[in-house]
């Protein structure tokens, strides 16, 4: 199953530590609910939420599973995103990703993790390979969300691996 983070918008009264059980995951990882539309989730790989994971650190967020207030995404759970500067942040830092990847071409090939191969204990980082138009309209569609939810009152629900 791939690895895919789910982001959704949600009214900031209907989110606590229960907000997960209204939710429910297909085997590739697509996130469903009833009046779940394209405007208002987005979903993006693991990788790449990895690759952009020190921008991501400069947002003021919580976990409602805790209560605690945090930083960057909970990688293993859920996050929320519910301050506006905040939200106009998140859109900020996507927006400043979407223009440096407008400069990629078409197949954007990225530098991920280090993996060592056991049988020769050679190491080597993995390709990360997106396309261009498919990562840039998620992204898009993610920093959308932001102002959305941002003008609205309402708040991001990110939902890790």
């Amino acid at each position: 199953m791939p690895m895919i983070h789910n982001f959704v918008i949600e009214n900031k009264s209907d989110v606590n530590e229960d907000v997960h059980t209204s939710y429910s995951w297909d085997r590739n990882g697509k996130i469903h609910k009833n009046g779940l539309t394209r405007d208002n989730h987005a979903h993006l790989d693991d990788n790449f939420i990895l690759y952009i994971h020190d921008s991501l650190q400069w947002l003021e967020t919580r976990n409602p599973s805790t209560g605690e207030k945090s930083r960057g995404l909970n990688n293993y759970g859920i996050t929320v995103i519910e301050d506006q500067q905040v939200l106009q942040r998140l859109h900020q830092i996507l927006n400043a990703w979407i223009d440096l990847f407008s400069s990629a071409p078409d197949s954007i090939i990225l530098r991920g993790n280090f993996c060592v191969d056991d049988g020769d204990r050679k190491g080597y980082y993995e390709k990360l390979v997106y396309s261009k138009s498919d990562l840039i309209t998620e992204i898009k569609k993610l920093a959308r969300m932001a102002v959305h939810a941002a003008e609205h009152g309402k708040c991001i629900v990110h939902f890790g691996i």
